[in-house]
């Protein structure tokens, strides 16, 4: 591995052209044993991703209390959907779901993935299109929850913080906003395309620290949310990295 594309501590930018043919490369494939592999990644240990998806779906809905809501008519906004991870759940659940990624490939499988008779749109733009995106599909109504599951850790800093603000322009009143990221445990770490073994491409990311991420959502939302709940998502037995850790924030407005 190139240290010079390993960075810790800096602010420093990655490239979204990257991140876009990562992200097109993995919908390609037609090897991963497990679907969940396309976005949790751990292609050389599809067991994990399944036991991932599942131990973070039980814990969220927990906390969200979703199954507890009677979903219908309650929308959900799900950012950097993927495959339709939480689409699987939310749409048994009777709510209604949007979901936006910015890979069209991976938009593709989710179409493929989640059930075409229940309430649901899939778009494809970046995070940058949001409110765009979203009047383009017809959806001007504000959401009751906001799901951001893995998609800040690609946005660099200036578009990060737009990200934050372009949040509040979509919510409802009640809203409900869910964040899961891979943070840096102690110092935050740039990754420019540094190739991983285990999944056999060049990756790009931005693990802010878990402050930083504190920090910077409360000064966005903490005059008009409060902070639920946040922590690190997965048991150890689940995590594979020491210096970077998968985790989650619960917003809520009244």
């Amino acid at each position: 591995m190139n240290e010079a594309n390993r960075i810790e501590g800096e602010h420093v930018d990655i490239s979204y052209e990257a991140v876009q043919s990562f992200f097109e490369q993995r919908s390609e494939k037609d090897s991963l044993q497990s679907k969940y592999s396309y976005v949790l990644f751990q292609d050389d240990n599809p067991q994990l991703a399944e036991q991932r998806d599942r131990q973070e779906k039980e814990k969220i809905s927990a906390l969200l209390r979703l199954s507890e809501n009677d979903g219908k008519g309650l929308r959900v906004l799900d950012i950097g959907c993927g495959i339709g991870r939480w689409g699987e759940t939310l749409l048994d659940q009777g709510y209604y779901y949007v979901g936006m990624d910015a890979s069209p490939g991976l938009i593709a499988l989710a179409e493929k993935n989640l059930p075409a008779d229940r309430p649901r749109k899939l778009l494809v733009g970046l995070f940058q299109e949001l409110t765009e995106k979203l009047a383009e599909a017809g959806e001007t109504e504000p959401f009751d929850y906001i799901f951001v599951n893995g998609v800040f850790m690609y946005l660099n800093d200036a578009d990060y913080q737009r990200a934050l603000c372009d949040i509040l322009k979509v919510c409802g009143k009640p809203c409900t906003i869910y964040i899961k990221e891979s943070a840096g445990v102690e110092e935050r770490l740039t990754l420019r395309e540094v190739y991983s073994n285990g999944m056999r491409q060049n990756y790009s990311a931005i693990y802010r620290a878990i402050k930083e991420y504190r920090d910077s959502q409360t000064e966005a939302w903490g005059a008009r949310f409060a902070l639920l709940s946040e922590g690190v998502l997965f048991d150890q037995s689940l995590a594979k990295h020491k210096e970077t850790t998968d985790y989650y924030f619960i917003w809520h407005m009244d």
